[in-house]
Formats: structure tokens, C-alpha cells, sequence
């Protein structure tokens, strides 16, 4: 039986004029700006150049690989909240992973619109508050652990300078939170007793009796006796975290292949890069797009990703157009995928939820 649920995130639904504005306004700022500045910036005018001569084979396989990414991750939804008691749907689960993606990429600052979007959208599927949290956590914190290994490995073996301490130490962290969500998630009992613990030391020391809160704690981890996250689906939920970046970065190799009419190996070539040096390229211009200042990091991520493989061997004009492409494709493309399946998904009758995944 399905049950249709009217999704109740629905920020003033359907995106106004003003929105479809702020998303696709600096993108044809920076049209205008490089066309205008085609002369005086040679480069511009030969990346254009090397855009329009691309090979379609190698754009088609990398717009098939940034949808495998969203794929992945969408398994990743489904896994953690079917493990947490949730009936949930794959195609659900990908379509608000399409969905979420959207909001995070045309929206200052959207990452956080997102994470409130999934929230709501999951609490209006039955979801629990404590496993939509939950999974929102593990998700992120599996995520961050892979892409700073990666950006590790690829400094490290790529001969860069770096400082190997921070960098650990940031793995060691987000690592050890993950891994102590998974605990905290199969031993509900010592975990609420050391929290409550905490709490009454506090109340005492403020003075107060937090009855409310040491109900609310109660609660929460009682929820947890339904999630059932066993050994083998964490490891199952990290390789997919894992496999969201490579499909990414393998989407950025095929872009410079369809470019240049080179693909990149482990050993450079003249005005080209290797597999090492697409992934650092790939994680400076994620790293730099996290403020998101504007939407999706419009600016400084193709700022950094040019700059990177630039730096990594690439010719200006070929990492430009490199960066133009892979852009399209993953931001452009799939943001407009995305808000489709908002509007024909959401907007026109809700997120429906089956009572067997599939």
C-alpha cells in the first residue's frame, strides 16, 4: 500500500523568479565578463575553443558519472534509514537526494537549506527526529572523512608540500565521530546513561532539575532500539560515501579527456595532468566550495579547480575549459534535474513513501 504524504518543507513552493535570479544570475555574470574579456585574456578565447571541439563520448560518460554519484548517495539515504526502522523507497531516496542537491547548489549558503529540506521531508515521511538527525550526521561525517583522505593521498603521492598533521588529525576526528554515531547507535543503554549522567551534573550545578530533558533523552534513545546499523551495512554505507567522490572525480578525468583528447594516467604528460592530480584539483575546489558564499561556490570553486590543474600541468586554455564543462555538467545539469523532479515530485502532490522498500 502506498501512502502519500504532502511535504510540509515546502519553502514557499515552487521557486519564485527572484530565485531562478540568484541561481542563474552569477553564471551569466561570468559569461559576460569572459566573453568581454575574450581579448585582453587569451586563454578565454582557445578554452571556448577547446570547448566546442570537445568529444560528446567523453561528456555523455561524464555526465553519467556525476549521475552515479547522486545514485550512490541516494543508496547511502536508503541504507541508514531503512537500518533506522524507516520503510523507505530507493526511488524516494533519489529523488530527494536530486531534490536536496538542488537546494544546495542554487542558494547561498544552501548546504544548510538542504540538511532542513531532508530533515523536514524525512520527519514528513514517519521518520523519527532522532534517526533523520542521525542519519544526517553519519552521512556527513562518512563524507568529510573521504574527501580529506583522498585530498591526502593525492597530496602525498603527487610530491606537493603539505602539512600532514592537520590533515590527519581532521580524518582521526571525523572518523571518530562517525564511528561513534555507529556505537552510540548499537549500545543505546551505556550511552544514555553516560548523557544523563552528564545532564543531572549539570542541573545541579545550575541549580535546576532538568525532569523535561532527561525525558526528552529517554525518548530520543529509546528510538534508537529500532535502528539496526550492523557491521556489515556500515561498511557497506562508507563504501558508498567513498564511491560518491570517485564517481565525481571520474567524471572531472573525462572532462579532461574530452578537452585535451588525452586521458590522464599516473605518469604526466606534456601540458597535461595525471589521475593524482584530477583528485587534488577536485578536492581544493570542493574545499574552497564549502563557504559557498555564492550559490553552489559559483566563482571561487572554477577559480580554484582552474588554478589547481593549472598548477598540477595542465595549459590554461585546456583547464578552463576543463572546468567550464565539468561545471555544466555537474552543477548546471543536474541543479535542473533536480528542481524538476521538485516541482513534478513535490510541488504537484507530494514525496509518496511505499511500505516495502525496494
Amino acid at each position: 500500500m502506498t501512502v502519500s504524504h504532502e511535504n510540509p518543507a515546502n519553502p514557499k513552493t515552487g521557486a519564485s523568479w527572484k530565485n531562478w535570479v540568484r541561481f542563474l544570475g552569477p553564471l551569466v555574470i561570468m559569461g559576460i565578463a569572459a566573453l568581454l574579456l575574450r581579448d585582453k585574456m587569451p586563454f578565454l578565447a582557445t578554452g571556448y575553443q577547446e570547448v566546442l571541439s570537445a568529444k560528446p563520448t567523453g561528456l555523455v560518460l561524464a555526465f553519467l558519472a556525476v549521475i552515479a554519484s547522486i545514485v550512490v548517495m541516494a543508496e547511502v539515504m536508503h541504507t541508514l534509514l531503512n537500518a533506522g526502522g524507516a520503510n523507505v523507497r530507493s526511488r524516494d531516496t533519489l529523488q530527494l537526494t536530486f531534490i536536496a542537491n538542488s537546494w544546495s547548489a542554487t542558494f547561498p549558503g544552501g548546504a544548510a537549506l538542504s540538511a532542513v529540506y531532508q530533515f523536514h521531508t524525512m520527519r514528513n515521511w514517519g521518520v523519527n527526529v532522532l534517526v533523520s538527525s542521525w542519519f544526517i550526521v553519519v552521512s556527513a561525517a562518512l563524507s568529510t572523512v573521504w574527501l580529506i583522505a583522498l585530498g591526502l593521498i593525492s597530496v602525498f603521492f603527487f610530491g606537493a608540500d603539505f602539512s600532514l598533521w592537520p590533515m590527519l588529525g581532521s580524518v582521526a576526528i571525523m572518523l571518530g565521530l562517525a564511528l561513534l554515531v555507529w556505537w552510540v547507535t548499537n549500545h543505546p543503554e551505556p550511552a544514555k546513561r553516560f548523557v544523563v549522567a552528564v545532564i543531572i551534573r549539570a542541573g545541579r550545578i545550575v541549580r535546576r532539575r532538568p525532569t523535561k530533558i532527561l525525558d526528552s533523552i529517554d525518548e530520543h534513545f529509546g528510538q534508537l532500539d529500532a535502528v539496526s546499523l550492523t557491521p556489515g551495512k556500515f561498511s557497506w554505507v562508507t563504501l558508498l560515501s567513498l564511491m560518491n567522490w570517485v564517481f565525481d572525480i571520474v567524471a572531472v578525468w573525462l572532462c579532461v579527456w574530452a578537452v585535451t583528447d588525452v586521458l590522464p594516467g599516473f605518469r604526466a604528460v606534456e601540458n597535461n595532468t595525471t589521475v593524482l592530480g584530477v583528485v587534488l584539483a577536485f578536492v581544493t575546489a570542493k574545499i574552497v566550495g564549502t563557504a559557498q558564499i555564492t550559490p553552489a561556490g559559483l566563482g571561487p570553486v572554477e577559480a580554484a579547480m582552474t588554478g589547481s590543474l593549472v598548477a598540477v600541468g595542465m595549459t590554461a586554455s585546456s583547464a578552463f575549459g576543463v572546468v567550464f564543462v565539468y561545471r555544466i555538467i555537474s552543477f548546471a545539469l543536474i541543479t535542473i534535474i533536480g528542481w524538476v523532479t521538485y516541482f513534478i515530485s513535490v510541488a504537484r502532490g507530494g514525496m509518496h513513501v511505499g511500505s516495502m522498500s525496494s
